[in-house]
C-alpha cells in the first residue's frame, strides 16, 4: 500500500496506534524494571560552615584581631577552595574530633568519597555548603560533616603553627607582647562560628524508577510512531526516471475486444502486460516495499476504458486483487467491453467504496471487481479517500477517469495516485508529448510516474491490419518519457 505524503503519515501512524501504544508500554515496563535492578540509589546529605572572620589569622593585631568583618563573601569563597583541598580531604580520612565525638569519611567510600564531593559558597553569605553523595544515607551524612570538622580543625591547627612561630619570634621576658599573640589566637580561633551537621537523608535522589520508567515509555512512543511514519514516507518517495519507448508499449494492431482480453497470449493482452511490468518497475527503483496500488487511466483523446481493462486483467492474473473504478464525466468506456456498469444511481460514500465492487469474469483466470460511479455528482474532495479506502482494503485501483486537466474528479485523483496513464494518438507528435506531460506535472506534481502510451482507439480498426509503426521523432525534440516524482 503506498502511502501519501504529509497528512499520510499521520495516518499511517494513527492506523497502527495500538502497536505503537503497546511499544511504548514494553519502553515503560522495561524502563522502570531495569532502573529498578540496575540503577543503584544514591543519597545526598549537606554540611553548613558559617565563617566568623573575613581575613587570615594574623599574630601581630591588636584587640579582637578583625572580629569585624569586612567582606565575608569574598572570604567565603576563599574557604571554599581550602575546604576542598587535598589537605583537608585528607585529613577527613581519619577520625576528626566535633566536640562531642569524632567523625570521618567511611572506609568504604575512601576511595571514591571526592567524586561525590561539592563544596561551594553560598552566594552573598559567609557561609561555605559541603554536599557528599553516597549510596548509605549514613554515609553520605557522615562524609559530609568530616569533611567541615576537618576543615575547622585545620584552620584550627595552621592558626596554633602560627602563634607558636609568632612566640619564638620574642623573648619570653617580653610578657606584654606573648599575651598580645595568645590573646589574638585565642579571638580567632578557628574562624568558623558554627557547623550545622549534616541530617541523615531519608530519600534517595531522582531519577526515581518511575520517572525512568516514563522516559523509557515516551522515547519507545516516539520512536514507534517515527517508525511508522518514516515507513510511510519511504513508501511514497519513489523517483521515476525516464523510461524510453514506453510510448509504445501498449500499441495494438487493433481495438481490443472482450475476447482479445479474455485471452492472455492475445496482443492486447500482453500489451497491458508489459505496461503494467513497467508501472512495477517504476515503484520498485527507490525501494523494493513499494508496489503500485493505485493508477489513473486516462486519455486525451479516444477511447481509455480498453487499457484500463487490460490493465486490470493482467494485474488479476499476475495474482493481485483488482477494482477497475468507472468515473468518466463523458460517459462509461467500459460499457463496449462487457463491465456491469450498469444502472449507476448515486454516488456510493467514500468511505464504503468497497462494499459496492461488482464482480466481473474476464477469463483466463482473470476476475476483477468493477465499481461504476456517477462522476458528475462525484466531489472532488472525497474521491481521494474513496481511492485510500480501496487501497487500504487491499485492492489495485485502476481509476478511469476524463482528462487530468479538465475533469475536476481526475484533478483530484492524480494527487493521490501512484501513477498516471495518459493515452494520446496512435502516432503523437513531439510537441504534443511534450504538452501533455508538461499539463501533468503541474496538475499532478507529486505523483511517482506519468506515462504516455498510444491511444488504443486509433492504431487500426480491422482484424489483420497490419500494426502502424510510429514516425520517429526528430532530433533535439523531447521524447515521451515518465516524468514527475514523489516526495
Amino acid at each position: 500500500m503506498a502511502e501519501q505524503s504529509g497528512s499520510g503519515a499521520w495516518a499511517a501512524v494513527f492506523r497502527h496506534r495500538w502497536k505503537v501504544l503497546v511499544v511504548a508500554v514494553l519502553m515503560a515496563v522495561a524502563g522502570y524494571l531495569g532502573a529498578g535492578t540496575l540503577v543503584v540509589p544514591s543519597y545526598t546529605a549537606t554540611t553548613t560552615i558559617t565563617l566568623s572572620k573575613d581575613r587570615p589569622f594574623d599574630p601581630t593585631a591588636t584587640g579582637n584581631n578583625g572580629a569585624q568583618l569586612g567582606d565575608p563573601t569574598q572570604w567565603a569563597s576563599l574557604q571554599a577552595a581550602v575546604v576542598g583541598s587535598s589537605t583537608v580531604l585528607d585529613a577527613a580520612l581519619a577520625p576528626v574530633p566535633t566536640g562531642t565525638g569524632t567523625v570521618s569519611v567511611p572506609a568504604d567510600d575512601a576511595d571514591t568519597f571526592r567524586d561525590d564531593l561539592t563544596v561551594t559558597a553560598q552566594t552573598d553569605t559567609n557561609q561555605v555548603v559541603v554536599t557528599a553523595s553516597a549510596d548509605d544515607p549514613q554515609d553520605a551524612a557522615a562524609t559530609a560533616d568530616a569533611v567541615a570538622y576537618a576543615y575547622q580543625a585545620q584552620v584550627l591547627a595552621s592558626v596554633t603553627a602560627a602563634r607558636d612561630a609568632a612566640l619564638d619570634s620574642v623573648t619570653s621576658t617580653d610578657t606584654a607582647t606573648v599575651q598580645q599573640i595568645n590573646l589574638a589566637a585565642t579571638t580567632y580561633g578557628s574562624g568558623v562560628a558554627s557547623i550545622d551537621a549534616a541530617t541523615v537523608p531519608t530519600s534517595a535522589d531522582p531519577p526515581y524508577a518511575w520517572q525512568v520508567g516514563l522516559i523509557a515509555g515516551v522515547v519507545g512512543l516516539l520512536a514507534a510512531a517515527g517508525a511508522v511514519a518514516w515507513a510511510s514516507h519511504l513508501k511514497q518517495r519513489v523517483t521515476a526516471p525516464p523510461l524510453a519507448g514506453i510510448a509504445e508499449l501498449a500499441r495494438w494492431n487493433q481495438l481490443p475486444s472482450f475476447r482479445s482480453l479474455s485471452d492472455p497470449l492475445s496482443g492486447p493482452s500482453r500489451s497491458t502486460g508489459v505496461v503494467l511490468v513497467g508501472l512495477q518497475h517504476l515503484g520498485h527503483l527507490r525501494t523494493p516495499r513499494l508496489e503500485v496500488s493505485s493508477v489513473l487511466v486516462t486519455a486525451a483523446s479516444g477511447n481509455a476504458g480498453a487499457l484500463a481493462t487490460g490493465l486490470a486483467a493482467s494485474a488479476a492474473r499476475s495474482g493481485r486483487r483488482v477494482v477497475l473504478v468507472d468515473a468518466d464525466e463523458s460517459g462509461s468506456r467500459l460499457a463496449a467491453l462487457g463491465a456491469p456498469v450498469q444502472d449507476v444511481g448515486s454516488t456510493a460514500p467514500a468511505g464504503r467504496w468497497a462494499e459496492e465492487v461488482r464482480p466481473w469474469v474476464l477469463g483466463g483466470d482473470a476476475v476483477i471487481g468493477v465499481l461504476p460511479l456517477d462522476a458528475r455528482s462525484l466531489q472532488p474532495h472525497a474521491v481521494g479517500s474513496g481511492v485510500r479506502h480501496l487501497v487500504e482494503a487491499g485492492h489495485l485501483v485502476i481509476f478511469v477517469g476524463g482528462s487530468v486537466v479538465s475533469s475536476p474528479v481526475a484533478f483530484a485523483v492524480a494527487g493521490e495516485v501512484d501513477a498516471v496513464l495518459v493515452q494520446v494518438e496512435a502516432d503523437p507528435r513531439a510537441e504534443v508529448v511534450s504538452k501533455m506531460l508538461a499539463q501533468l506535472s503541474i496538475a499532478a506534481p507529486a505523483v511517482v510516474a506519468q506515462v504516455v502510451v498510444g491511444d488504443t482507439s486509433n492504431s487500426g480498426g480491422e482484424p489483420g491490419r497490419p500494426e502502424q509503426r510510429p514516425r520517429p521523432v526528430p532530433s533535439g525534440q523531447p521524447s515521451p518519457e515518465v516524468a514527475g516524482r514523489r516526495g
